[in-house]
């Protein structure tokens, strides 16, 4: 792994050739020329954003051995042998949620397949409007009263089986999402996996929307069946936007779920 910082071979070979630049003796000079060299060659090595600062700190030190002038960084280098830091990488914070819905896959995929119905699934979601078959534009009910607005387009549609989707363009809320369709085991149904993909953490979803990737899944899937099996929503619907936990398991509030 690249360090942030020169390591301590490196630096006792920087600091004599350092203290012997500016009007040093040939000893100075030589010993400031083969530290640069030596800096170089390892930011060649090394490569990346680190390696291109030894690079420069190593060009600086030769040249200044050369020249018997004093030591000048490249701007943006900084002379203590800190590095410049990367960005720390955000890992996508990916959610399932799985239920068994007793209606076959044509059924399940044909209300879910229809995008303007997903406001019945999705309490917080104000509306959708389909611009196209392939892309939409999604209102949610923000958690401060604000409408969070996001384009849906489609990624792939395999009827009866698999829809997925991404968000376009500019958004707050930056995510890719599925819907899986397949067979229930013992001829039970249809088996629905929902998978949710959001490149903020589930705290950062939940201070925008008011509840937490995992309630967004659980509660879909869960409306989803209510509304194919009985033709009818839970009164989960009529909850205050205010009372979405974003602590509690899910399935202790709402009842189980295959």
């Amino acid at each position: 792994m690249a360090s942030n910082s020169l390591s301590a071979s490196h630096r006792a070979a920087v600091g004599p050739a350092l203290r012997a630049s500016g009007r040093a003796g040939m000893a100075g000079r030589w010993a400031a020329m083969l530290g640069g060299t030596a800096l170089g060659l390892l930011g060649a090595r090394r490569g990346g954003w680190g390696g291109i600062a030894l690079g420069a700190v190593g060009a600086g030190l030769f040249l200044a051995g050369a020249t018997g002038g004093t030591l000048a960084l490249p701007t943006g280098v900084l002379p203590a042998g800190i590095l410049p830091r990367r960005r720390p990488h955000r890992t996508p914070e990916r959610t399932q949620s799985v239920v068994t819905i007793a209606a076959p896959a044509e059924e399940v995929y044909r209300f879910w397949r229809n995008f303007a119905n997903l406001p019945k699934l999705m309490p917080w979601l104000d509306r959708v409007d389909v611009l196209s078959a392939t892309e939409s534009q999604w209102i949610a009910k923000g958690a401060d009263g604000e409408p969070v607005r996001w384009r849906v387009a489609l990624d792939r549609v395999d009827e009866n089986e698999l829809l997925t989707w991404h968000t376009a363009g500019e958004t707050p809320l930056p995510h890719r999402a599925s819907l899986m369709l397949k067979p229930a085991p013992g001829d039970r149904g249809t088996e629905v996996r929902l998978t949710l993909v959001h490149r903020h953490p589930p705290a950062e979803v939940a201070r925008l929307l008011g509840l937490t990737p995992e309630r967004q899944a659980h509660d879909a899937l869960l409306r989803l069946k209510q509304r194919i099996e009985t033709g009818e929503l839970s009164t989960l619907d009529r909850q205050p936007h205010g009372n979405r936990g974003l602590g509690l398991n899910p399935a202790s509030r709402l009842g189980g779920v295959e």
